[in-house]
């Protein structure tokens, strides 16, 4: 018998369980000073990405900024664990509506999402 297509992902969340913190395709200093961006010669993507942080309430820019000032890589091939977003709970996004692109291109039954999918078979 064959498995059913994955079509959506509530009771999922492996995708985010080795993020760390929301990915946002900029660099800590061009997200902590917004106003001296290039934005011509931004990518497509990463300029998304701004216009998401721009609008995002500043408690959340404020989080994100200190996660990325404080982060230390893990050490060996040990990924970063959780993103800070994610509901261990529910296992869904908490600001779902201002996740960075990355997040709104990985799409629910995609070749990467069903790696992840087999990787974390144990926590689904």
């Amino acid at each position: 018998m064959s498995e059913l297509p994955v079509v959506d992902c509530e009771g999922c969340g492996v995708c985010c369980l080795h993020m760390g913190y929301p990915a946002f395709n900029l660099t800590l200093d061009q997200l902590a000073d917004v106003e001296t961006i290039d934005v011509a010669s931004l990518s497509p993507v990463a300029q998304a990405d701004l216009a998401r942080w721009v609008a995002m309430p500043s408690r959340l820019r404020d989080g994100i900024l200190q996660q990325m000032a404080d982060y230390v890589a893990p050490i060996g091939a040990t990924l970063d664990g959780p993103c800070t977003w994610l509901d261990l709970e529910t296992k869904q996004c908490r600001h779902h509506q201002h996740r960075p692109q990355v997040c709104r291109d990985f799409a629910v039954g995609s070749t990467g999402c069903l790696q992840w999918r087999a990787a974390y078979v144990d926590v689904l």
